[in-house]
């Protein structure tokens, strides 16, 4: 055999979760019910199963890694599945009665029924979604709804033909007093692969719309908080649009600081919200892109006046989609503006700045031509005083040289030296600043 290269390490994982959640198998007729759990993590649901695998004498599955397990009770398949926000359980139980004429009259069969004690009652977390899926077999010809009217609210009904004709489905989508919903499903032509997969198909679309419904009161509460923001963006760009015509004084100069200050507790409000609401949004997304797949799975064909699913779901469903879509947007689009509005301010304090530092630049080099010419000053009044001195030293010196010759007149040759001095130490200064400025 040819010898391949070594395996991606996550390759086998990758290759298993293609057949990680297959479709419990669904005999017809059958009752299929349906459990989804929030809040609460796998394990305490991992060990309630491995609890009723000990309760109904079945074989304990292997879970430990396995995002499923399935229990084969007698009468009774359970089926656990992992999620990402939650957990699910799929009961199967077989139905001796086939004939949906049968069924007139009785009450909507469960297979939570044929689970031991209280053993639901004390499964952790909360319940998302549940229902009830009555698989019956049916002939070629149209069912009548009317049939099964005391299942169903005849206001909210629908259903159609799916999978060209193979089926039919009803539903009213309305959770009764049980806690769960119902749903009707007559099979005129499936196989047994087939009917598991419808199954499994409205299972999805009980579940994922309710979880796409999560964001929905988010997007509801986050309207108001998003009028209210945009009414204070809108109220201090109007505030920053005034200034403009207002001169760079120091009130206006605050004004921008306070405006800066509230544009930054306003985006930090957006962002608040925004990350409190970004996550339920895209998951909402994603779900109801689930939903809308599983409702195309399905091939409807209209049942006389009878809305479908697609219809039903599309009419009550997705305003609720476009309204989290909406509020996401908004979100988006107002942390933009504020950060326009954020950058037209600290421009408008960067320039306030600028000019500031021009002016104090400005004063400084007046203060340095001041200092200068005072120090010009200074130095011909030290040129002036070290010549006076030095004259008065040599004039000490000339005062003893007339008692030796009396006709010298030391006051001409005092006086003589006053120029010469003067300029020696003007040169000699001059030289010294020269220095010091090559230095």
């Amino acid at each position: 055999m040819a010898q391949l290269p070594s395996d991606h390490p996550l390759r086998r994982d990758l290759a298993d979760e293609v057949h990680a959640r297959p479709p419990a198998v669904v005999p017809c007729p059958a009752v299929v019910s349906m459990l989804a759990l929030t809040d609460t993590p796998a394990e305490p649901i991992v060990e309630a199963i491995l609890d009723l695998a000990r309760i109904g004498g079945a074989q304990a599955p292997d879970t430990p890694r396995a995002a499923h397990a399935v229990i084969e009770l007698p009468g009774l398949r359970v089926k656990w599945e992992r999620h990402g926000e939650f957990s699910s359980l799929t009961l199967v139980g077989p139905l001796s009665v086939a004939a949906p004429e049968a069924w007139a009259g009785a009450a909507f069969p469960s297979a939570f029924d044929r689970l031991p004690g209280d053993w639901l009652a004390l499964l952790p977390g909360r319940v998302i979604a549940a229902a009830d899926i009555l698989v019956l077999p049916h002939g070629d010809e149209p069912p009548r709804p009317d049939a099964f009217a005391q299942y169903f609210d005849s206001n909210a009904l629908a259903g159609s033909s799916v999978l060209d004709g193979a089926a039919w489905l009803f539903t009213d989508f309305v959770v009764r007093p049980d806690r769960r919903s119902r749903w009707l499903a007559l099979n005129v032509r499936m196989g047994g692969a087939q009917t598991a997969r419808t199954v499994q198909r409205v299972i999805d679309i009980e579940v994922y719309r309710m979880m796409a419904l999560l964001g929905f009161p988010l997007a509801r509460s986050a309207f108001g908080e998003l009028n209210r923001v945009e009414h204070e963006l809108e109220t201090i760009t109007a505030a920053t649009a005034a200034l403009h015509a207002e001169a760079a004084t120091q009130a206006t100069r605050d004004e921008e600081r306070r405006l800066l200050d509230e544009l930054s507790r306003v985006a930090a409000e957006v962002e608040r919200l925004t990350a409190t609401t970004a996550f339920r949004y895209s998951a909402s997304q994603a779900y109801w892109e689930i939903v809308q797949a599983r409702v195309a799975e399905l091939r409807e064909q209209r049942l006389g006046d009878l809305r479908t699913l697609s219809g039903f779901l599309s009419r009550r469903l997705a305003p609720a989609m476009n309204s989290c879509a909406a509020a996401a947007k908004r979100q988006e689009a107002l942390s933009a503006r504020i950060e326009r509005a954020g950058s037209l301010l600290r421009t408008r304090v960067d320039i306030a700045r600028e000019e500031q530092n021009q002016q104090l630049l400005s004063a400084m080099d007046r203060r340095s031509k001041l200092q200068l010419r005072l120090q010009q000053t200074v130095e011909g009044l030290s040129v002036a005083a070290i010549a006076y001195y030095m004259v008065g030293l040599a004039a000490y010196l000339l005062k003893p040289l007339t008692t030796v010759w009396p006709g010298l007149k030391y006051e001409w040759i005092t006086a003589a030296l006053v120029p010469v001095v003067a300029f020696a130490v003007w040169r000699g200064v001059a030289r010294i600043r020269r220095r010091v400025r090559i230095e």
